[in-house]
């Protein structure tokens, strides 16, 4: 009876640590390749600084359909009084560059999304470019630039960066203009270059840091049913138990 009762509770462990190990995890892709999400994910983005003449909007897009979403956008170019001498430094609060610095965007489950960055001169709206987080999406004639910090090579080296000089020094693909640094879950920070590879290549124009806020997993059907088998033996566990006792 004892015996019985004791190999029913091993497999129930057995069971249930199998059925642990099938349930789907939350993988994604998030990087200089693309994102692709396996869930319906909410992302948080928060501006930190930005260090760029030019106005800049950041936001995230749908590979496929190009459609875009404008999350962040500087409301000045500088902070107040600033310029050349404050390397054009812009912060976030009210009165400053950008006055709301805070967004979310949900990112659907297998869809492709790339981030990027719009920018362009205020006194000359024509001069513009966008930068996207996904390197296949820039021009391949970037790796020709003859900017600071080209290596000759196709790719280049961060130089002069204002808000992390430990980036300095890193060589980086002609096409990279977006810089990622540690991971969603923790808080991950996020350098954009709003310049092609013939500028200064200092990734300091516009920082953001994104967390992943929320994510929703369904179970499918079989790990469901899986689950009802748990249950089952549980309950039956219980009742030998009962049985036992009495």
């Amino acid at each position: 009876m004892n015996f019985q009762r004791n190999f029913l509770s091993v497999a129930t462990v057995t069971t249930i640590l199998s059925l642990v190990s099938a349930l789907p995890a939350d993988a994604f892709t998030f990087g200089n390749s693309g994102f692709r999400f396996d869930t319906d994910t909410t992302v948080n983005f928060e501006f930190l600084q930005s260090n760029g003449w030019w106005l800049g909007q950041f936001g995230v897009m749908e590979t496929a359909t190009r459609n875009q979403t404008f999350l962040i956008s500087e409301d000045l170019r500088v902070n107040p009084g600033g310029g050349s001498h404050t390397n054009s430094l812009g912060t976030a609060g009210s009165g400053l560059a950008v006055e709301n610095p805070l967004a979310n965007f949900t990112f659907k489950a297998g869809i492709e999304y790339s981030l990027f960055l719009a920018s362009y001169d205020v006194n000359t709206p024509s001069i513009n470019a966008t930068h996207y987080s996904t390197n296949n999406l820039n021009p391949d004639w970037y790796r020709r630039g003859t900017g600071t910090g080209m290596q000759g090579d196709g790719t280049f080296k961060i130089t002069g960066n204002a808000y992390d000089s430990s980036l300095n020094g890193m060589i980086l693909d002609g096409r990279q203009r977006t810089l990622f640094q540690g991971d969603l879950f923790s808080g991950m920070k996020i350098f954009f270059e709003d310049n092609t590879t013939w500028g200064d290549n200092d990734f300091d124009d516009f920082v953001f840091s994104a967390r992943i806020v929320n994510s929703t997993s369904v179970p499918e059907p079989a790990t469901l049913a899986g689950l009802a088998v748990v249950a089952g033996a549980a309950t039956l566990l219980r009742r030998r138990k009962q049985g036992h006792i009495s």
